[in-house]
């Protein structure tokens, strides 16, 4: 894919206000908790997905989707790539048609059902590089990203 490309998609995932997170822990150094964050910072509504914990950092955590308020826009996948293939046909029957696989989410598999289902995908990028402001190392990685790595 493009750098063009990627930069528009991720710009426009970027708009959307409410996101499922499938990643966040009771293990406070979960990169889930990291994104998590640094969601939370930016004002989105973060709908934390979980099989089992009901509550993760005073955040509700929900088991399914039929649990939620509302649907959320777009979905961020934190999770082994094993896990992730799981959870594809959930987000999809949610109505769900923006995801983002977190680097080291992404199954080729998944990914590609995804597209064949008309899913917006997003995979091999860190999402806390293209927050406003992104802490270290993230800026470091944005920076690298810039200059023609993300090509």
């Amino acid at each position: 894919m493009k750098k063009e490309k990627n930069i528009q998609q991720i710009e426009d995932f970027l708009k959307l206000r409410s996101f499922a997170l499938f990643g966040a822990s009771s293990q406070k150094k979960k990169f889930g908790n990291h994104i998590l964050a640094g969601l939370t910072k930016k004002n989105y509504k973060v709908y934390l997905m979980h099989r089992r914990a009901n509550f993760i950092d005073r955040h509700k955590a929900y088991s399914s989707f039929k649990e939620l308020p509302e649907k959320p826009e777009g979905a961020i996948l934190v999770i082994p790539p094993a896990e992730t293939e799981h959870v594809i046909n959930d987000i999809i029957a949610a109505g769900i048609k923006n995801i983002w696989f977190q680097q080291g989410a992404e199954s080729e598999k998944a990914v590609r059902y995804c597209i064949l289902n008309g899913i917006n995908v997003i995979s091999g990028e860190c999402i806390l590089m293209f927050l406003d402001h992104p802490g270290f190392p993230h800026n470091i990685h944005k920076w690298i990203w810039s200059m023609g790595a993300g090509k």
